[in-house]
């Protein structure tokens, strides 16, 4: 499965508040009541203006969809705001948002394209059945990301949003549509280390779970699988998890950061019923990733 769990420092930098209007900030940031008081903190960090965060790591997870092998593979992501434009990352892909944030507003939308590379079953298959289905080519996703985030919800630097992506093979392979809608949640816990949560789900079309699901009559009789038609509708479900530490103790200075994240996976329909999971592989898929951060 190619859903490649970014270093947390990733997600966690995309909570990073507008910039605050005539809002004088409290001496000790901790200090700070309101979402305008946290704006106004960030005012004079690195995160006033234009920024970047790269990320860079590894993630345990799932050798593809509905296997019951695990393999290694590197991951990394790109975060910020340039010249105005949100930079979001996506498992292997981006997300831009061209709606800026209004400075001292608590509801912000977002909305842009979308891109990303999903390379389910394109390299090694260590499972010698499914291996005998042949390898498929990786696809190239594109589409649109839209959503919306409130900030100040428990405390001053919290926030939390809700959206969702829809994607269409783009690479001409077949590979059908996905949507994606999510809602993650992020709060400091001081000023070095952030923590959140994620839940979503998604959706894909019959050409999606053909492609990825589907085992035709010679695939049939070169793995001894039946044969099986993929069908569209409800995907998955996922939760997880994430926490960042930032090096020097102080996420507003920029530089070097931690970051770990878990995630787990629950296939339906298709993505369930294939062979390629019920009998040789499973429902269940866990991710878990880490990884090292730097803030521009």
């Amino acid at each position: 499965m190619n859903r490649i769990l970014l270093p947390a420092i990733a997600f966690a930098a995309s909570a990073v508040p507008a910039l605050a209007q005539d809002v004088v900030p409290p001496a000790d940031p901790a200090q700070a009541e309101t979402p305008a008081q946290a704006d106004a903190v960030l005012e004079s960090s690195v995160f006033d203006g234009d920024f970047l965060v790269v990320a860079a790591g590894a993630v345990s997870m799932p050798s593809y969809e509905g296997s019951d092998n695990r393999t290694i593979t590197p991951a990394g992501g790109v975060f910020g705001r340039i010249a105005g434009i949100g930079i979001n990352p996506r498992a292997a892909g981006v997300a831009l948002d061209f709606i800026p944030e209004e400075k001292g507003q608590r509801l912000s939308f977002n909305l842009g394209p979308v891109a990303r590379y999903r390379a389910n079953r394109t390299g090694s298959i260590k499972d010698p059945v499914v291996a005998r289905l042949g390898k498929l080519d990786g696809v190239i996703e594109g589409g649109v990301s839209a959503g919306l985030s409130l900030k100040g919800v428990i405390n001053a630097f919290d926030r939390i949003s809700l959206g969702a992506d829809v994607r269409w093979d783009i690479s001409g392979k077949g590979g059908g549509r996905v949507i994606a809608p999510g809602m993650t949640y992020f709060t400091p816990v001081s000023k070095g280390q952030v923590i959140g949560a994620r839940v979503g789900a998604e959706f894909v079309d019959r050409k999606y779970a053909q492609y990825n699901y589907g085992i035709d009559a010679a695939g049939s009789a070169a793995s001894g699988l039946p044969q099986y038609a993929g069908r569209g509708g409800f995907k998955e479900w996922n939760v997880g998890a994430f926490t960042a530490i930032d090096l020097s103790g102080n996420f507003l200075d920029g530089g070097f950061a931690l970051g770990v994240g878990a995630q787990y996976s629950r296939l339906q329909g298709s993505a369930a019923e294939t062979p390629i999971s019920s009998i040789r592989g499973k429902r269940g898929q866990f991710f878990v990733g880490g990884g090292l951060a730097y803030t521009f």
